[in-house]
């Protein structure tokens, strides 16, 4: 008998070794995968293979969006990740809301190694960019890498297009992913490109494209053709003077541009509207011809007299020498930008598309006084003739 319970009881302790020897207890941070056994509104318990059941207490499961909590019934295989190996009752507790994160992280590691675009919505911004969501996890896109943002503008108008691009989505690249730091950076900027360097091949010097206005700068408009960023130099806005590109463009105008240079090393292209646009010397003596009084305003003021704006936008000059009824030889004595004055257009120059106006000749006063003046000094020349002669 004693030795009939002997070896009971070496078989028992044997037993207890080897149940010690195969089992290694959890630690926090394992993805454990297991079968769900029993399923309420307070918890899920799951089947981990473990002697012990793994818990998902409620506060996890009410992150967990309808749909996704409304599967997770008796039989179905999850994935867990571990947050307490033993609580203070020795429970096994487990987030499936972590193990589906985890498995977001994953994924964003594979779309950053091989490169891929994705879409992002806008959840949120702050004072460096916005915020996005990509599926569980939220990233940041730094303004640097937003693209949906006009160019140079105010803070004002900077948090307002930030706060406009709230509930919209952005497509984008994953530049950085760092889930120990729990950084997720995304770009804008660098999806676009990777689109641009497969546009740019369907695009050509010559083309007539229509695009619209996303961006004002003081040098020109950007706008984008069909996903690519061109520039219209302000020269090439329009054929008449452009002090701003704001005096005749709005972002989201839609305009008609022809593609005037491509340089795909920078990705840069040069657009021009003004060449599509009805040309004004065309039918330039129906608007005024030479000895039409009309008003102008001033644009710009130089040394040798001051270039003003005609009826129909185009650019003529008022010399110096056509503007002394005005009481000094120093045009910027007396004229500024934006004034407005009449003038005689005095010439048309086709060939060289250059317009003479005269102040003086458009002042009546001024030509009579100084027609008087002159002939005054005419007949005092014959009444006292110079005596070219001396006597020998």
């Amino acid at each position: 008998m004693i030795q009939k319970n002997l070896i009971a009881g070496e078989f028992n302790e044997f037993a207890a070794l080897l149940e010690e020897y195969d089992y290694e207890d959890p630690y926090r941070g394992q993805i454990l995968t297991g079968t769900i056994i029993e399923a309420n509104d307070r918890e899920l318990m799951i089947d981990v293979g473990l002697k012990r059941d793994a818990f998902v207490p409620r506060t996890d499961l009410e992150r967990l969006d309808k749909d996704l909590l409304s599967a997770l019934i008796p039989g179905k295989q999850v994935k867990a990740f571990v947050m307490q190996p033993a609580n203070a009752n020795g429970d096994l507790i487990v987030s499936i809301n972590k193990g589906l994160e985890l498995s977001d992280w994953e994924d964003a590691q594979q779309l950053s190694t091989d490169g891929g675009i994705v879409t992002v919505r806008v959840v949120g911004v702050n004072r460096g960019g916005v915020l996005v969501s990509f599926h569980r996890l939220t990233g940041f896109i730094p303004m640097s890498q937003l693209t949906s943002i006009a160019r140079f503008s105010s803070n004002d108008e900077l948090n307002d297009a930030k706060n406009d691009l709230i509930g919209t989505q952005l497509r984008v690249k994953i530049i950085e992913v760092d889930r120990l730091r729990n950084r997720l950076i995304f770009s804008e900027r660098a999806a676009r490109i990777q689109v641009q360097k497969v546009k740019m091949d369907t695009i050509s010097v010559g083309q007539d494209v229509r695009g619209r206005v996303v961006g004002l700068v003081d040098f020109g408009a950007f706008v984008d053709i069909g996903g690519l960023d061109g520039l219209i130099h302000i020269s090439k806005l329009d054929h008449r003077f452009v002090e701003h590109p704001g005096e005749i463009l709005t972002i989201g105008d839609e305009v008609h541009v022809r593609i005037e240079s491509i340089d795909e090393n920078s990705n840069r292209i040069s657009l021009n509207r003004k060449i599509l646009l009805a040309d004004p010397w065309q039918n330039l003596n129906d608007v005024f011809k030479v000895g039409d009084v009309v008003e102008v305003s001033v644009t710009n003021v130089v040394d040798f007299g001051a270039f003003v704006t005609m009826p129909n936008g185009l650019q003529a000059l008022v010399h110096t020498s056509n503007m002394k009824s005005l009481g000094s030889d120093n045009p910027r004595d007396v004229l500024t930008r934006g004034d407005i004055v009449k003038a005689k257009v005095i010439s048309l120059e086709f060939d060289t598309r250059r317009i003479g106006v005269s102040i003086d000749e458009a002042n009546p006063e001024y030509l009579a006084k100084i027609q008087v003046e002159a002939a005054a000094r005419h007949a005092e020349a014959n009444e006292n003739p110079t005596d070219t002669h001396s006597d020998a």
